[in-house]
């Protein structure tokens, strides 16, 4: 077979391909535009997880992990006694909720104050603010501490956000860089 003859039936093959498809569009209907996705409605549809202390304190070990062991919030769940440690009203406040596998993460961690981590988690989230909030990681507010800390519970005695929140006994000490000076 020539060469000739072999591009002829390629170019042929190619056009009865571009008229199939082009028959089977209906022609009372124009071609739509490519949408573009709805990022709105994609971050709505993510299912944000819990991941654990143990991998927050992978980057955070130094700093804020260090001193939330320190924190009647690391140590809630042992305030219980083992009987409220099976009662869901105790529970909901002593914990932070289960993980993928259904593991229930015990004590006040990271994310019963900052929000499931799975996908905010990432480095490059971490390290630029607005990616991680945009990402489900939530700012402690006093809307949020107010869910356990409030007059439903037995040993409520008054909540002032502003004091607690500076309070590095309450949560973590923040550890702001300091910059070096030469002088």
């Amino acid at each position: 077979m020539s060469r000739k003859f072999l591009i002829a039936i390629a170019v042929l093959v190619a056009a009865m391909f571009i008229g199939a498809s082009l028959m089977a569009a209906d022609p009372e209907k124009p071609a739509k535009p490519a949408a573009k996705p709805d990022t709105t409605a994609t971050k709505a549809a993510v299912k944000f997880e819990y991941i654990g202390k143990d991998k927050c304190k992978l980057c955070h070990m130094k700093d804020e992990y260090g001193s939330w062991l320190t924190t009647a919030h690391a140590k809630a769940w042992e305030a219980l006694k083992p009987e409220e440690q099976k009662k869901d009203s105790c529970t909901v406040c002593h914990s932070t909720g289960k993980d993928a596998a259904g593991t229930l993460l015990t004590g006040v961690q990271c994310e019963a104050c900052h929000g499931p981590g799975s996908a905010y988690r990432t480095q490059a989230n971490m390290k630029n603010k607005k990616l991680a909030l945009g990402a489900g990681m939530t700012e402690p507010t006093k809307e949020i501490c107010v869910k356990c800390h409030n007059d439903k519970s037995p040993n409520f005695k008054g909540f002032d956000f502003d004091k607690y929140s500076k309070d590095p006994k309450g949560m973590h000490k923040l550890f702001p860089k300091k910059t070096e000076t030469k002088g």
